[in-house]
C-alpha cells in the first residue's frame, strides 16, 4: 500500500514545483558534474521523475531513477518514459560497483534518516561511482532555516484542496520537521511529517570524507549568510 507521505509529496510537489525548476536544477548539476550525454547517470531519490525528465531533455536518454516508493516510481514511468527505474533503498543500491559516471540527489533525498543513514547512503553512492565520478547534492541552507526556525503556511490549491504546512528547525540535530496536511475537496484529510537533515558545509565535508568523497565545490561560492538560498555541493569519489 502506498504511504500517506508519498501521496502528499506527489500531490503537493507537482503543483508547487514547475518543470522549469527541475530543468534549472539539472542544468546546474550537469554543469558541475561535467558528465557527457550517454554516460551512465542516476537520480537518487527520483520521486515522480521530474528531474529524470529534465536529464532526458539534456541528452541523457536512459538515466537510472532509484526510489523506495512504488507510487512515485509508477508516476515516474509516465513522466520519463525512457528512464530505467529501480525500486530500492539508497543505503543498499542494487547496482554494480563503479557502474556510474555521475549521480545526483536533489533536495536532500538521501538525508531523510539519521546521520548514520546519511553516511551509509553516501558510501553506497561512492561504491557505485567510478573513480573520479561525481555526486551532486542540492540542499537547503541551515543558516537560513536557523534564522526562521518556525514557519507556517496555508493555501487553497485549485483542483487539490487546502494545503497546510508547518515546519520546525532543530539546530541541535540539523533536522527540519515538516508536517503537511491536505484536506481534499472530497473531504479526505491526509497528514504526514517529513524529517529532513540539512548540513552546514563543514559537517557535509566531514560526512563526505567518511564515505569516500571529497567536497570539491560548493555553490554559491561565497560565505553563507541567512539570505543564501539552496546550496549545491559537488562531491568527487577519491581513490
Amino acid at each position: 500500500m502506498d504511504s500517506v507521505a508519498d501521496r502528499i509529496f506527489l500531490e503537493t510537489t507537482r503543483r508547487y514545483a514547475p518543470p522549469r525548476l527541475a530543468r534549472e536544477d539539472v542544468e546546474a548539476a550537469l554543469r558541475l558534474a561535467q558528465v557527457e550525454p550517454g554516460k551512465p547517470v542516476a537520480d537518487l531519490g527520483c520521486g515522480y521523475g521530474r528531474h529524470l525528465e529534465a536529464l532526458v531533455e539534456q541528452g541523457h536518454e536512459h538515466p537510472i531513477g532509484i526510489d523506495r516508493s512504488a507510487l512515485l516510481l509508477k508516476e515516474a514511468a509516465v513522466q520519463a518514459r525512457s528512464a530505467l527505474l529501480v525500486r530500492a533503498d539508497l543505503r543498499a543500491l542494487p547496482l554494480h560497483a563503479a557502474s556510474l559516471a555521475a549521480a545526483f540527489c536533489f533536495y536532500s533525498s538521501m538525508f531523510l534518516g539519521s546521520d548514520g543513514d546519511a553516511v551509509l547512503a553516501l558510501r553506497e553512492t561512492a561504491r557505485v561511482l567510478r573513480e573520479g565520478g561525481s555526486l551532486v547534492l542540492t540542499t537547503d541552507n541551515p543558516l537560513r532555516l536557523a534564522a526562521r526556525p518556525r514557519a507556517h503556511h496555508r493555501e487553497d490549491v485549485p483542483g487539490l484542496g487546502e494545503v497546510e504546512e508547518e515546519s520546525v528547525w532543530d539546530p541541535a540535530t540539523n533536522v527540519d520537521r515538516v508536517t503537511k496536511t491536505l484536506r481534499t475537496a472530497g473531504g479526505e484529510r491526509l497528514s504526514a511529517t517529513f524529517s529532513i537533515r540539512y548540513y552546514a558545509p563543514p559537517k557535509l565535508s566531514g560526512l563526505a570524507s567518511a564515505a569516500g568523497f571529497t567536497l570539491r565545490r560548493l555553490e554559491p561560492d561565497a560565505p553563507l549568510t541567512e539570505e543564501t538560498p539552496q546550496l549545491i555541493a559537488l562531491l568527487e569519489k577519491v581513490a
